[in-house]
């Protein structure tokens, strides 16, 4: 099981590297590292709470999702948003301005979890 500290890391490495493949035009990754970088926080913030939802595979994204709109109410449109661009994205990656809503959404929502939590995903 990771611990808060290793999760927060991944998280910050994956959201580095949506920046930078975004940067590079490659919108067919953006959206998957953005994801990523999310459900490492959430994982990260979740295991402060003795929650590590990766344990369980299957149904590991059903409740990071449910943890996060009840915990972060005020999100729940960015992360509809951020997981609903992820499909076009990934299959037809050609949309920069797609693209670029999902670093935004990506970045409200590890914002607000910093300020909430006081954790720094950057």
């Amino acid at each position: 099981m990771g611990n808060m500290e290793h999760h927060r890391g991944l998280s910050a490495e994956k959201r580095a590297a949506a920046v930078e493949e975004y940067e590079k035009k490659r919108y067919t990754v953006v959206g998957d590292l953005a994801i990523k970088a999310v459900e490492q926080a959430i994982e990260a913030l979740a295991s402060l709470e003795n929650l590590h939802f990766h344990a369980s595979p299957r149904s590991a994204h059903a409740k990071r999702m449910m943890w996060v709109k009840k915990r972060f109410p005020e999100l729940s449109g960015y992360v509809d948003m951020l997981w609903g661009a992820y499909g076009v994205l990934g299959y037809e990656g050609v949309d920069g301005e797609r693209a670029k809503k999902v670093l935004e959404a990506m970045e409200v929502i590890l914002d607000a979890f910093e300020r909430k939590a006081g954790i720094r995903f950057k």
